[in-house]
């Protein structure tokens, strides 16, 4: 089990909720048992209710329309370098966690 220490504020809160509900999905869909697959589909509806919210809707808008804004300045390459360098770091902080 992950433990977010600080999470800043409720939109932050609903990102990480919704990255463990994509992982626990995931982990269920690969399995065979026929219950296993009941909850990767109790999740997946979870995933929708909590991503049906209007703030989630219009934050994700907001950051669409920001990437556009940088894509004249910044080319894709530098974007997807960039993307890259967090996930690792993502990948390393929740690897410190779990030890």
């Amino acid at each position: 089990m992950i433990t977010y220490e600080y999470p800043l504020n409720e939109r932050i809160r609903t990102l990480l909720r919704l990255e463990d509900l994509f992982e626990r999905s995931r982990h269920f869909i690969a399995r065979t048992d026929p219950l296993d697959h009941h909850v990767a589909l109790l999740t997946l509806f979870e995933i929708l209710e909590v991503s049906s919210r209007a703030d989630l809707k219009s934050g994700v808008i907001n950051s669409r329309r920001f990437r556009s804004a940088l894509s004249s300045a910044i080319t894709a390459g530098v974007i997807s370098a960039g993307i890259d360098r967090c996930t690792r770091a993502s990948t390393t902080c929740r690897g410190s966690l779990r030890r």
